[in-house]
């Protein structure tokens, strides 16, 4: 595991230099996929260590009118909440006109239909171009965390799609899109920082936490002590 973790781990300094490497690689991606395609597909993760990444990208020369974003996971909060992911991304977008985001929770009075509704608007970013991936300390991702069944679910299945998920802490309902929908997207960047999240990478194939599922499918790994 740890030569594998290896081979894709780009190490850096400090972290501003990880980051700001990291909306280079992120806009240079998207600009590839824009001249092939006509358009980017973006899946964004939340949480606080990739929000410079967006705030750099925010603030970039991209023609955001070809740009679709998505997001990885949710929780299932209105989007007025601060714990929403989407309403924090879409704040530091705000400026861009033509910043596209398509939400997770649909309905944040009902948990089921908000899920169905993803599962179905979602579908566009199967086979996407770009997906930002964080990892949690108890080595989970995306919203697929260790010691529940619906996130093991979504780690085994072989469909693409979005499910309900439990998370241990508060907000607990979540939604996120499972492995298989992940792995089919193109670039699958892991961010990490701190060395203790690089000891819990190297050491998810021992322990078998969500991490372990996705590692070895990870196409670049950006790392900052």
């Amino acid at each position: 595991m740890d030569n594998k973790v290896m081979e894709r781990l780009i190490s850096f300094a400090s972290r501003e230099e990880a980051l700001s490497s990291l909306a280079l690689r992120i806009t240079e991606l998207i600009i590839k996929a824009q001249e092939s395609k006509g358009i980017a597909k973006v899946l964004l993760s939340g949480g606080g260590t990739p929000m410079p990444v967006y705030e750099k990208l925010s603030v970039s020369s991209l023609d955001f009118s070809t740009i679709e974003f998505g997001l990885v996971d949710d929780r299932f909060v209105p989007v007025q909440d601060p714990a929403s992911n989407e309403g924090v991304i879409r704040n530091i977008f705000k400026n861009q006109a033509n910043f596209s985001l398509e939400p997770m929770v649909q309905n944040p009075q009902d948990y089921a239909q908000s899920i169905a509704q993803c599962h179905q608007t979602y579908l566009k970013f199967i086979h996407g171009d770009i997906i930002l991936l964080g990892m949690g300390g108890d080595g989970h991702f995306a919203s697929l965390f260790p010691n529940d069944k619906p996130s093991t679910d979504g780690l085994l299945s072989k469909e693409c799609g979005c499910l309900g998920t439990n998370a241990p802490s508060h907000p607990t309902k979540r939604i996120s899109t499972n492995l298989a929908f992940i792995e089919s997207i193109e670039h699958r960047i892991l961010l990490i920082t701190g060395k203790d999240k690089l000891d819990k990478l190297k050491a998810s194939s021992t322990e078998g936490t969500p991490i372990s599922y996705i590692v070895d499918k990870l196409t670049e790994i950006y790392y900052a002590p």
